[in-house]
């Protein structure tokens, strides 16, 4: 039986010094950890979706945090060092992967036995994410090393939700 990583956020935004949300420092911590990752992840074992954030200029819920993915711009860009490894990428247009996306189904037909959530914005798209595994019964893990958000407030914040509030591992 096959596990899920879903990594949320590997895109411009976050990880390009020109992007608009560039997450500096943290970002390229977080680059580095991750590649390590990936190159020693079993691909025979696992199967790594991407969540990526891509907002329509008109989309209300996020107009008013001045929404950095717009469609039509390079900060909805995949980082082309992670391409690689990411099997199925999701576009969102929320925090959580599950809205209106094909994320269920295609976990559906690995059937994993578990989850792992990695990536970026631990307080809402790896948070919201988590609370809909839950939902659905999956065991989910969050490798916390693997995960940041825009300051350590925020970060915090979602590990603590995450591990108290809706019983995902942090490990």
């Amino acid at each position: 039986m096959k596990n899920a990583v879903i990594v949320c956020g590997l895109q411009r935004a976050y990880f390009h010094s020109k992007g608009v949300q560039y997450l500096g420092e943290r970002a390229e911590i977080l680059k580095v950890r991750l590649l390590a990752y990936f190159k020693n992840l079993n691909t025979k074992d696992h199967v790594v979706f991407c969540l990526r954030e891509v907002h329509q200029s008109n989309d209300a819920f996020f107009q008013g945090t001045k929404s950095y993915a717009l469609v039509g711009t390079e900060d909805i860009e995949l980082m082309e060092m992670f391409k690689p490894f990411i099997k199925f990428t999701v576009n969102t247009c929320r925090y959580s992967g599950f809205h209106k996306t094909a994320l269920e189904s295609e976990l559906q037909k690995v059937r994993p036995q578990k989850v792992f959530v990695v990536g970026v914005q631990t307080h809402t798209n790896i948070l919201f994410t988590c609370e809909e595994l839950r939902n659905r019964d999956y065991d989910v893990t969050v490798y916390e090393p693997l995960t940041t958000a825009e300051d350590d407030f925020l970060h915090a914040t979602g590990v603590n939700m995450l591990s108290n509030a809706l019983a995902v591992h942090v490990e």
